[in-house]
């Protein structure tokens, strides 16, 4: 049976040997299960309070109400997405029932200059990843998930330097290939019901995530559960002030199989009557970013293996869940 660690990433910009038993669990997390538990993130808690108090105000709605904020293009993740518009476990050709959740969908825009850049590059899914944000009218939402987005943001970065000192690597090495971050910010709301879920149905079907990091957010509830190399379903602690941290596929590729991006899902509580809100920050390289193994997850004489195109990546996989 794993273990997800809870650990204290403040020593690492001190360095020392604080510093080295840090990055040292973190390695073991990412080699065993890619999960972990972070604390001293240094966020202000009142930055997830704002959020979680706004998100439950726009949720409380009615139907009606929250329908007007549903994008016009349904190829884009933007807006309130309805309970059952998702089944996340299509990602890994599984199939289930419609995940029993409802959620918003906010992302990064492009100022004018980077998306013509983009354009004269060529780069592909800028329109899907770098959409107009559909934001709901409900008061302190739009500042609430600005502040919350800029401040996990931060932390993905952070982290990824963390990580780039557990591969072997200098600090700075993947600073490049997160220049205008994919990133995607969804609220999950996973509402009460009196009604049995029918069988083999989740609040969310079992998955890997897509892009590097996914950083977490969670209101105290559990039912997120990672499954154990043995195959066996683990839940993932509930510890307040802190952000449950998992890896994504493009990190696997990184480290060329050496750490894992674990199949994870939201499991339905015996009492139904419980509603449950995350919040997950998908930190994502920018979408022209090249996945490659780096230097020292190669054996001696291996060759690595053909780059990936983030977004291409991570676009396949949305497109095969909605």
């Amino acid at each position: 049976m794993i273990t997800i660690p809870v650990i204290d990433i403040s020593p690492f910009e001190n360095g020392g040997p604080a510093a080295a038993a840090m990055i040292a669990a973190v390695n073991d997390a990412c080699e065993e299960h890619g999960f972990l538990v972070v604390a001293g993130h240094g966020i202000p808690k009142e930055v997830n309070e704002d959020m979680d108090r706004a998100c439950r105000a726009f949720f409380g709605q009615s139907p009606e109400e929250k329908s007007r904020f549903t994008p016009a293009n349904g190829d884009i993740l933007r807006g309130w997405w309805g309970v059952g518009t998702m089944a996340t476990a299509a990602s890994l050709d599984i199939e289930t029932p419609p995940d029993f959740m409802e959620y918003l969908g906010f992302g990064p825009e492009l100022s004018s200059e980077q998306r013509a850049d983009y354009a004269r590059r060529d780069v592909k899914h800028v329109d899907g990843f770098f959409a107009t944000n559909v934001w709901p009218d409900t008061e302190g939402l739009r500042d609430a998930a600005d502040n919350f987005y800029a401040e996990t943001s931060a932390l993905g970065h952070r982290l990824m330097r963390i990580l780039a000192v557990a591969l072997d690597l200098p600090a700075d090495w993947f600073a490049d290939k997160f220049e205008f971050p994919a990133s995607s910010l969804f609220i999950n709301y996973y509402p009460a019901t009196l009604a049995e879920p029918e069988p083999g149905r989740f609040r969310r079907g079992q998955h890997t995530d897509y892009g590097a990091v996914t950083v977490l957010y969670t209101d105290g509830e559990s039912g997120l559960q990672v499954q154990s190399p043995d195959g066996a379903w683990v839940p993932v602690p509930v510890v307040p002030d802190t952000y449950v941290v998992n890896l994504g596929d493009l990190m696997t590729f990184w480290s060329n199989g050496r750490w894992r991006s674990s199949m994870h899902r939201v499991v339905c509580p015996a009492d139904t009557s419980t509603d449950r809100l995350s919040i997950p920050l998908f930190f994502n390289p920018s979408l022209d970013a090249l996945v490659q193994c780096v230097p020292t997850c190669l054996a001696p004489g291996e060759q690595p293996a053909e780059p990936i195109p983030a977004g291409e990546w991570i676009a396949n996989k949305i497109a095969a869940t909605t």
